[in-house]
């Protein structure tokens, strides 16, 4: 096998493979959360991948997003209640 290939194979995954490795899901579980955007994908023809630097990406981001709100003492404690006055 070349170089080029298994390049192209380490940038990329099939659907469920990614869903499996990432997330812990199933086959289903994994087209599901592509077709709503959750799994970054790319299509060419018939073919539908998962980008590997996509989801590193989107997971780092979301827990800098975490993090974020952990440290946010408005966001802790969830909701506030308004008085009456």
């Amino acid at each position: 096998m070349s170089d080029h290939v298994t390049d192209w194979e380490t940038k990329t995954l099939p659907v469920p493979e990614a869903g499996r490795r990432y997330f812990g899901l199933g086959r289903n579980a994994s087209y599901a959360a592509a077709k709503r955007g959750e799994i970054p994908t790319i299509q060419i023809g018939r073919l539908l991948r998962a980008s590997v630097v996509a989801l590193e990406r989107k997971l780092e981001e979301a827990g800098q997003t975490a993090a974020v709100k952990r440290l946010d003492p408005i966001s802790r404690g969830g909701p506030t209640r308004r008085r009456s006055a």
